[in-house]
């Protein structure tokens, strides 16, 4: 009986080790195939990761290949040494670095210079023949408008040698009395008096301006003190000194002061207002509309909010690269 018992167990013992041979030769093809499928898994892996490390590799090299362009695009294409020396002090009394940058962390005096390389500096778009009433009369005083002979149209082969003439105008406060008026301010483009382009004129400007720093001063621009940079600059907007023989101090005191603003709050794209400092102490988001770097603003719902949202900007250089698809 007991051998009989034994028999029976042996033979069920049997039957579950076959049974389980069997189900282990079905396994076996399923676990292989399963490390089949998680080799290719894996191998595709890292397909994608040497994709992803050739990608990087390449941004890198993109990075690099701008970070050389920049080197060598920030350059000076018009301003002389001496220029770039006085200026630079220049723009800094007018925007000065503190605990925010200022106009030399911009890079304003870049864009000057890119400026009076280009159609403004050529005066490319303004009407620049005579008659040209000089010299340029400040609006406090009022005198007998005159016209420089030389430069009027009636000298010209053809025309009556006489001079042009106004009959009841004066150069006095504008807009008062009648006759024709001055403005001392050359912002307004019409005008501006003067036979010299704009790169003439600042380069005449800055030459002028150093003199009566020594004169007034005692030194360059550049070594004086903070207190007495800024004075100086009062100096040009008074119409004191006489250094200025061929323009109005003034004028010339509008064209550095607009132009170092304009280089701290223009679009990079032209030189100034490097890395958007200026856009940045402004709080202007440029062409950034609420979603440029995937904030997930609405521009309708930004602009009815009734709490400003500040964002961080973005230039047109960045949008042209970005709807061209670049990285």
């Amino acid at each position: 009986m007991a051998d009989q018992t034994r028999r029976e167990f042996l033979k069920l013992g049997l039957a579950a080790a076959a049974s389980a041979v069997t189900a282990s030769a079905i396994e076996i093809p399923l676990f292989n195939n399963q490390n089949s499928s998680m080799q290719t898994k894996l191998d595709n892996a890292n397909s994608q990761l040497n994709n992803a490390n050739s990608q990087l590799s390449s941004a890198n090299t993109q990075i690099s290949n701008l970070k050389a362009r920049v080197n060598t695009v920030v350059g000076f294409v018009s301003l002389s040494v001496t220029e770039q020396s006085l200026l630079e002090k220049i723009v800094e009394t007018i925007i000065p670095t503190d605990t925010d940058p200022g106009a030399k962390e911009a890079g304003a005096i870049y864009f000057i210079d890119r400026a009076l390389a280009g159609d403004y500096g050529q005066s490319a778009n303004m009407f620049m023949d005579g008659p040209h009433v000089l010299p340029r009369i400040p609006a406090s005083t009022t005198n007998t408008l005159s016209v420089n002979p030389t430069l009027s149209w009636a000298n010209l082969p053809g025309n009556s040698s006489a001079p042009i003439t106004y009959t009841g105008g004066s150069i006095g406060t504008p807009g008062v009395g009648a006759g024709i008026t001055s403005s001392p301010r050359v912002g307004s483009g019409i005008n501006y008096q003067y036979p010299l382009n704009f790169r003439e004129f600042w380069r005449v400007g800055l030459v002028a301006l150093q003199a009566y720093a020594n004169s007034a001063y005692g030194g360059n621009f550049e070594t004086l003190s903070s207190a007495n940079q800024l004075l100086l600059l009062q100096d040009l907007w008074g119409n004191k000194p006489t250094s200025f023989s061929n323009i109005l101090p003034s004028d010339f005191a509008y064209e550095l002061t607009f132009m170092t603003w304009a280089g701290f709050l223009m679009d990079p794209i032209y030189g100034g207002n490097q890395n958007m400092v200026g856009w940045t102490f402004t709080g202007f988001n440029g062409v950034n509309f609420g979603n440029f770097y995937g904030e997930g603003q609405d521009q309708k719902a930004l602009m009815v909010a009734t709490a400003p949202t500040r964002l961080k900007p973005a230039s047109l250089a960045q949008y042209q690269q970005q709807a061209s698809g670049g990285t």
